[in-house]
């Protein structure tokens, strides 16, 4: 510790001077610090410089224009003292130092990219072309200076002290350029009546020099005040497009929650349907079977007990796709993985659906590559993709239509298989939606069987659980293809590469 900083320790006043000179070192370094900022700004000073460059842009747009009109006044009040050819001299210079701003903070503002290297060009540019002007304006001290005149320097100082505090006004919101209007006023204020031999001059150099400390006091509270209403302005900017931004989440978060409820909705009353079908079938048949009323003959009892077993297998499978697609949704599926012939599997899925394409008059058909390796995978898992794209193929393609069955190996080692249909098609906006739980597309209103909108949430699930992919394409009265894609570990040994229909 030096030896003032001990002795003021020693006076009872002393603390309260070391607290003053720490605040005073503090704010001396932030000034410093604002001032190299506003001409070469960090990342994070962009948005203020910017803003700080753009205010001081705009409070000065029209000075080009009107800075003219005083020069030339202020030639026209100097008329006693001073000869026509300096004054049109001074004033000539004035108008050409506009006029070459105006275009060159035109060219600027053309070429600003948005860029940090950009703005701190255009920082340093605003600084040099202040300066610049600022030494032509004030030079009127120096070419409209008439040596014994009183009165000639008493207007000079009065109308430079004017210029310093209105340009401390509008130059105190970049603290850069703030500097750079005090300095220079200060040297053509301060320098000509101090240099002066005359005693009147030195007395106006002394209060052009207070004054000017009392503008310097001015520069450092409105540099801190209007940094402070920009990071404000700034900040309720940032907390309005923030609520802009949830408001929109909200919004489309609201619409999500009323497709959603409509969503559940449909596939409650689908469901309703769906239930109530086999189990009117089971219940119906049983009591006919309980009360003998169409007699007790094996045959009768055979066929109605047919149907009582096909409608169980119904509600069971639908039982099943619910659970299997609420294990999904919860993260608990687990798959019970073995090894087993895919080009088998599709087979028999295929046989399953033929009597009902041929009910509904559809031609299915499959095509798989011979030698498809045997897939270690979740058997009923795979089961249920195939036959619910095959269900849905079905569902939704008329009469007269055709079903598709495909599986083959990609080049690139992956198992590729899926369903291809001329069927009704889904709608563009629709097909975002279609793997979604009780994701349904608009061609579900085109057919009585609409189904429950679970088959192919349950195909994307069971797909990405065995780390598949699943993709669609479809078109509106064309028809849509489904497409499953399993890693190449999942395959238990190398395919051949002919394929059979």
């Amino acid at each position: 510790m030096s030896a003032l900083g001990k002795f003021l320790e020693e006076r009872p006043w002393g603390d309260q001077v070391l607290r003053l000179a720490a605040r005073i070192a503090a704010s001396w370094r932030d000034g410093v610090s604002a001032i190299i900022r506003s001409v070469h700004p960090q990342e994070e000073d962009i948005w203020l410089v910017t803003a700080q460059i753009g205010l001081y842009r705009q409070s000065t747009r029209f000075a080009t224009f009107l800075i003219p009109i005083g020069a030339f006044v202020i030639a026209e009040a100097n008329e006693p003292w001073i000869a026509r050819a300096t004054r049109m001299t001074w004033l000539g210079a004035i108008v050409a130092l506009c006029a070459i701003m105006h275009f060159i903070d035109r060219y600027m503002e053309a070429t600003d990219d948005g860029s940090l290297a950009a703005l701190r060009s255009r920082a340093k540019a605003y600084i040099g072309l202040n300066t610049l002007f600022l030494a032509g304006w004030c030079s009127m001290s120096v070419f409209l200076w008439a040596p014994g005149e009183p009165v000639n320097h008493m207007m000079l100082i009065l109308v430079l002290a004017c210029s310093l505090a209105g340009s401390i006004a509008i130059s105190a919101v970049h603290p850069a350029s703030a500097v750079t209007v005090l300095a220079v006023h200060a040297v053509f204020i301060v320098g000509p009546t101090a240099l002066s031999p005359y005693a009147l001059d030195h007395t106006l150099a002394g209060l052009a020099a207070v004054f000017i400390l009392l503008m310097a006091g001015q520069v450092v509270a409105l540099t801190a005040a209007m940094t402070k209403m920009l990071t404000l302005e700034h900040e309720r900017a940032g907390i309005v497009e923030g609520l802009r931004l949830a408001k929109e989440d909200s919004d489309s978060e609201r619409a999500r929650a009323g497709d959603a409820v409509r969503a559940k909705s449909q596939f409650l009353s689908n469901m309703n349907h769906e239930l109530r079908t086999p189990m009117n079938a089971i219940l119906g048949f049983s009591e006919l079977m309980k009360t003998v009323a169409y007699g007790t003959t094996p045959e009768k009892c055979a066929e109605y007990a047919g149907i009582i077993h096909d409608s169980g297998q119904n509600l069971l499978s639908l039982i099943d796709d619910m659970l299997d697609l609420a294990k999904i949704e919860g993260g608990k599926l687990y798959l019970r993985e073995s090894e087993f012939s895919f080009a088998h599997l599709v087979s028999e899925a295929v046989e399953e659906q033929e009597a009902v394409a041929k009910t509904r008059n559809i031609l299915l058909s499959k095509t798989i590559e011979r030698g498809l390796p045997n897939l270690r995978a979740d058997e009923r898992g795979m089961r249920q993709i195939v036959g619910n794209l095959l269900s849905n193929a079905l569902k939704f393609t008329p009469p007269g239509g055709a079903v598709f069955v495909f599986a083959h190996m990609e080049a690139g080692g992956r198992l590729v298989f899926g369903v291809d249909d001329t069927g009704i098609g889904i709608a563009p906006e629709d097909q975002a939606h279609v793997f979604e739980r009780f994701g349904k597309g608009r061609h579900d209103v085109a057919t009585a069987d609409k189904g429950t909108g679970l088959g192919l949430a349950i195909v994307k699930g069971f797909t990405e659980a065995h780390d598949g992919v699943v993709t669609l394409e479809s078109a509106l009265g064309v028809g849509t293809r489904v497409t499953v894609y399993l890693p190449e570990d999942r395959l238990v040994k190398p395919a051949a590469r002919s394929a059979v229909a």
